[in-house]
């Protein structure tokens, strides 16, 4: 069965780690050979668009070079979404685009959430919170958190990462400094990488 897999920032990053990880290797195979469908949002886009140069410019090459779909969905069902998700607890507030990549996938109706972050992935009792806010509000799945490895069969180590960090540290802080809402925030972002 060919699954729909969203893909977090760090797929993309990971991918240019210099020591290299057979398992993202893989995936992107996968998805050329269209094995499972790879999906991303414009918000995984704009952190991508983000990021320093060299870094950059090699994974934009690789979004384009990589059979790829944008993810369809309504800002204000995530921005709840990730109000109620901040309203338990189950991450940080300062944390809100990790949780708005949950949201994402889970008002796309992804199947699988792939990310190389372990603080969602292969964390079972953190799916089970995402999953218990999520069939609160009426959704029917929550997409499963997986590792690349977990995907491809392919064991794998990463470096890149930091630099989302600090695109989301940077992001929160600008946000909370205007004073504006995070569904504000969302649809301004969207219209600066739609246009």
């Amino acid at each position: 069965m060919k699954l729909k897999l969203y893909l977090t920032p760090s797929i993309f990053v990971g991918y240019f780690e210099k020591i290299k990880l057979p398992a993202l290797a893989a995936l992107f195979d996968l998805l050329n050979k269209e094995e499972h469908f790879g999906f991303y949002s414009l918000l995984t886009l704009y952190e991508l668009k983000a990021l320093p140069s060299p870094l950059k410019e090699d994974v934009l090459n690789l979004m384009t070079k990589t059979k790829l779909y944008e993810c369809e969905y309504d800002l204000e069902e995530v921005a709840e979404l990730v109000d109620a998700y901040l309203a338990e607890k189950i991450l940080p507030a300062e944390m809100e685009f990790s949780l708005c990549h949950v949201a994402i996938a889970t008002v796309s109706e992804m199947d699988i959430f792939v990310s190389l972050d372990t603080t969602y992935s292969a964390n079972q009792f953190l799916y089970q919170n995402f999953k218990k806010v999520n069939q609160k509000l009426g959704y029917g799945k929550t997409p499963e958190m997986r590792l690349p490895e977990e995907i491809t069969g392919i064991l794998g180590p990463y470096e890149n990462l930091k630099f989302i960090y600090e695109i989301r540290k940077k992001e929160y802080t600008e946000r909370k400094a205007k004073n504006t809402s995070l569904l504000e925030y969302l649809r301004d972002l969207h219209k600066q990488q739609k246009g």
